[in-house]
This record gives structure tokens, sequence and C-alpha cells, in this order.
């Protein structure tokens, strides 16, 4: 797949510039052609509104600038990224100006997909781009939402962010999403940290693993089953080898179960409800106690775009205990040797070897 990143940073080496180039490595990898502009060093005029383009111009931009270079690129392109840092709630002027002069092509002719990748010093102002990337842009080009990432501060170049863009960037798919979905492709896709569209073929997929969830979970659930019963009834459920020293008391609940991952030694409790579609990696010696939520999926906060999903991974690190009717939310990941105190509500990672708790769970001690 060809792919154009148009970089709207006037900081080369900034926030904006170490997340695209994370997520290029990793699109590249996967055998994806990328190309990144950064806007700012082109001289770029805004649109004149003078119509030329779509009248005697046939699709040609009247303008003889820098974006004249872009043009033949963005023919080409079957997907589009976005990246900038947003000042006064919106993307960099430079930036701007080259999406509004993407107009004189009306819509590029093999474009069909686009991402948007934002930094910004305030957590909360994304608002107002997201809002036009989604209303003037995609609905405007009528573009499949392949996923929006965001970081604040210098979140932008931690390692656990980058991670996060070169997973994004490895597991774009080819293809404009007609074909059907096996499991593998959806747990890649869930992988992505991409926006999961109400009705699409991923949705669709979900919709299919959670039946078969349903019914290996009413076997699990229904009379009693020795430990090796219960071990065969969740490797079918997962789709994986579970290791003999796993052990398990049912009931237990899943809405997906084929992106569990279990090490050794792991122990679930009783009345666990695991929320797997973004995918749940628990690491050897785990303890989990009873009525223990796992949940890997968000909504959208648009109403009219509610049902739309966020997938992100919970990562369980070794030796960890989690503390009976606890609640750890997507994306979070947990420390080596840590402990979660029983109906704590975990929203942000935890350091190894550190017990957390409260509402929502803050550091208590440190077991080291």
């Amino acid at each position: 797949m060809k792919i154009l990143v148009l970089d709207g940073s006037p900081r080369p080496n900034g926030n904006t510039a170490s997340m695209v180039g994370a997520f290029a490595e990793g699109a590249r990898e996967s055998q994806h052609e990328v190309t990144v502009i950064p806007i700012c060093k082109k001289e770029i005029a805004g649109c004149l509104a003078c119509g030329y383009c779509h009248t005697k111009g046939e699709g040609r931009c009247i303008q003889q600038d820098d974006m004249q270079e872009i043009y033949p690129v963005l023919q080409e392109t079957e997907m589009l990224v976005l990246a900038s840092p947003v000042y006064h709630h919106g993307f960099t002027g430079q930036l701007q100006c080259a999406i509004n002069r993407i107009y004189a092509l009306d819509k590029p002719k093999k474009l069909k997909k686009a991402a948007l990748i934002l930094s910004s010093d305030d957590d909360g102002g994304y608002g107002g781009v997201i809002y036009a990337y989604r209303k003037s842009f995609l609905e405007y080009l009528k573009l499949a939402d392949m996923g929006i990432v965001t970081a604040c501060g210098e979140q932008g170049q931690s390692e656990k962010k980058l991670r996060e863009l070169r997973q994004f960037g490895r597991n774009l798919q080819d293809g404009d999403g007609d074909r059907e979905m096996d499991t593998e492709q959806f747990i890649r896709t869930m992988g992505s940290g991409g926006k999961i569209i109400a009705g699409s073929k991923t949705h669709q997929h979900m919709v299919h693993l959670s039946n078969e969830a349903m019914k290996i979970t009413a076997r699990l659930n229904q009379g009693y089953h020795g430990p090796e019963e219960i071990r065969e009834l969740m490797a079918e459920l997962t789709g994986q080898e579970i290791d003999d020293s796993f052990g398990m008391f049912p009931p237990f609940y899943t809405d997906c179960g084929k992106n569990i991952h279990i090490g050794k030694h792991v122990f679930i409790n009783s009345g666990c409800q695991f929320q797997d579609q973004g995918g749940i990696y628990i690491g050897d010696g785990a303890l989990i106690g009873h009525s223990v939520v796992l949940a890997t999926l968000d909504y959208d906060l648009d109403p009219a775009h509610r049902a739309d999903l966020y997938p992100k991974p919970i990562h369980i690190g070794k030796n960890v205990w989690i503390g009976a009717h606890a609640t750890v939310t997507q994306g979070v990941s947990i420390g080596d040797g840590a402990v979660i105190a029983a109906g704590a509500v975990v929203t942000k990672d935890v350091l190894p070897d550190t017990v957390v708790g409260g509402v929502p769970a803050r550091r208590i001690k440190s077991l080291v």
C-alpha cells in the first residue's frame, strides 16, 4: 500500500516528527511504501477559492508553488496520514494550507484511507482538530478512518507511544476491506490502535467471535470440570495452547476469547470477565482474583459515532497479583511483581513491585 504522510510540524526533531518516524518504520516493516513530506519546508500558499481547478484548470491548481510537487504523489496515494502539533485547537497553518489545496483534485483517484497523528501540550486540546478531521476531511472525501493517535507533551517521544505507533503502522492491511476477514487478520487489526467502525468487516467478525465465545463459556460454566478439561476448554476458547500449570475456578466470561494470551503458572479465580478484543497478555505466575474485569475497548465520545470502538491492549506482567473485584481499563500495563488492591480501578500504568489501590488506583507503597 502506498502511504503519504503530510507532516505539519515546524520542528524537525519534535514530538510529531518522532511519532511520524515510528509510524513509518512500522509500516515499512510490513512492506508498505511510505513517503513523508515535511510540509513546513515547502512553500505552499492558501487556497484562493478562485475555482480555476474545477473550470479551466481541469483539476490543476493555478498557483505554481511546491504543492505542484505533492499533487502527483497524492494521485497515487492509497492512504493519507495527517500529522500535526495542535496549535490553538487546530492544525498548523502550513498543514491547513496543504489540506485546503487538495480541493483541486476533488478526490485523489486511489485514496481510500486516512489516519491522524497529533501531539499537544494540553491533553484536552485535541477536540477541535479531531472534529475538523472527521467532518471536513473524512466525510468530504469519503475516506475510511484507520485511526487517531495522540500524545501529550513528552509522551510523544516515550518508548511506549513510539511502540504503539510502530505497531499501528505494522498492522495496516492492503486492500479496501471488501474481503472476508479471518481471526488472524482480526487480531492484527485490533492491535493497530485504529478505530473500529460499527458495521465494518472487523466489527462483523467481532460479533462472530463473540457468539463462538458464548458457546464455549456456556460449556465451561455448566457443571463440574476437572483441571485438565478446563485447560482443554480454555485452549478451544483462546485458540492457543494452555500450559499444564494453568489453573482456573469457573465461572469465567469473555466476549471474544481469541485475543487472550496466558503465560505459565497463571491462576484465574471465579467470576472474572475479560473483554479481550484489544488483546490481554498475562505474564507467568500472575494471580487474578474473584470477579476481576479486564476491559480493552472504549466507545467513541461523539454521539453520532457512539457505536464505533477503540481497542487497546492490557499487559499484565510476571507474578502480578490482582485482588478481587478490581477493574483494569484499556491500554494499561502492569509491571512485574505489582499488586492491585481489591476493588481498585486501574486507569494508568503500574510500575513493577508497586501496590496500588482506590478509584482511580493510586500508588500505596513500593515492595522493594
